[in-house]
């Protein structure tokens, strides 16, 4: 028997209640999270974190609310309870027409916080390296680009990419498949289903097929590679798993003769597609 709209309406508004309960509750736990820790310079941007927090709302999900929603709703909490922690602001490479990552950092960190648009993907770099910004958001890098800002994140105190955009399929970005990474000064930590970012350095020019076979031999399988060669040949390669600088995958492939230098310069939660279940 369908019950009468005004007693449906009724019991919508307990729920609200009770939502808003739980959020408030959340917000006073999160507030004994923040004394106990301290501020930070990242603003408690955990990435690993928030990315097992989604995935486990995503396997457990049913009905016809869209999972889309939930991850905004998820996100927009998560950043504003790191901002509660300590400093968030977030710069984002967007020039003229190209504003794909600026939508996307304004989709994934929510509207709590400061965002500066920057016009150059190094620059976003530059700001997150000295401090004006806690997380970066840049585009995945491509071959041929004129800006190959992932070299900067070689240095031993560099940022490090910490996350990919966007976690779930699909977003409000005007650039229809878009992507972006995120850069922070924090280390990367493991999901459970992760691609870590390297940066190989040969002695002279690989090809991708090269490169692809060189990484096989230190047993990673690599998804992309896209090449930057001035006065040094640099490769970033991107592989399945997550890879520490001291693992020894990376120090079988410093040990090879045709590489000068490798530098693990991140890594990220393996993002979710719109039809795929988050438990595999």
């Amino acid at each position: 028997m369908t019950k009468p709209l005004e007693e449906v309406r009724r019991e919508i508004d307990e729920i609200d209640t009770a939502l808003h309960d739980l959020i408030m509750r959340r917000t006073r736990v999160v507030e004994q999270v923040a004394a106990a820790k301290g501020t930070t310079n990242t603003g408690n941007y955990i990435p690993a974190r928030e990315v097992k927090v989604l995935r486990r709302l995503l396997t457990r999900h049913e009905g016809k609310f869209p999972r889309q929603a939930l991850v905004r709703i998820w996100r927009e909490m998560i950043s504003a309870f790191a901002a509660m922690q300590g400093p968030f602001h977030v710069a984002a490479y967007a020039e003229g027409n190209d504003q794909g990552c600026w939508d996307l950092a304004r989709d994934n960190f929510g509207s709590h916080d400061t965002m500066t648009a920057v016009s150059a993907p190094r620059d976003v770099v530059v700001r997150v390296s000295g401090g004006d910004a806690a997380i970066g958001v840049v585009p995945v890098p491509a071959e041929g680009d004129a800006d190959a800002w992932w070299r900067l994140l070689c240095g031993a105190v560099a940022p490090r990419i910490v996350a990919r955009l966007p976690f779930l399929e699909g977003s409000n970005a005007r650039d229809n498949g878009v992507g972006a990474l995120a850069i922070a000064r924090a280390e990367p930590a493991a999901t459970g289903d992760d691609r870590s970012l390297l940066v190989i350095e040969t002695v002279s020019a690989v090809s991708r097929a090269g490169l692809r076979e060189l990484v096989a031999r230190a047993g990673l399988q690599a998804q992309s590679v896209v090449s930057h060669t001035d006065e040094i040949a640099a490769h970033l390669v991107e592989v399945d798993g997550f890879v520490a600088s001291a693992d020894d995958a990376v120090k079988q492939l410093t040990d090879a003769e045709e590489v000068n230098a490798v530098f693990v310069i991140g890594a990220y939660g393996v993002p979710v597609r719109e039809d795929e279940d988050a438990s595999t």
